[in-house]
């Protein structure tokens, strides 16, 4: 399942986001377990997918783009699961 990220400017449309890949094939989506190691994965993926945002400073204002861009990373990833029917976790 593909995550991506604005490596720029996570607000900006205009950037083409990057995909993250995060496997999922062999988890059992139906157990407590299987949902909370996926959960894991896509955090990870969405932490590594957007370390640039806000050219990767530490900085307040890079601090608050790197948590918006995680924030819509992980919420991507959650209506992708949706869409392909899987269960969703909050």
């Amino acid at each position: 399942m593909p995550l991506a990220h604005g490596s720029l400017n996570p607000a900006d449309p205009a950037v083409q986001p990057t995909p993250v890949a995060v496997a999922y094939a062999y988890l059992n989506l139906g157990s407590t377990a299987g949902q909370a190691a996926l959960h894991r994965r896509i955090a990870q993926a969405a932490a590594q997918a957007c370390l640039n945002a806000g050219d990767g400073l530490c900085a307040p204002r890079a601090v608050y783009e790197q948590r918006a861009c995680r924030a819509r990373a992980m919420s991507g990833a959650e209506i992708k699961r949706a869409a392909r029917g899987l269960p969703v976790i909050h």
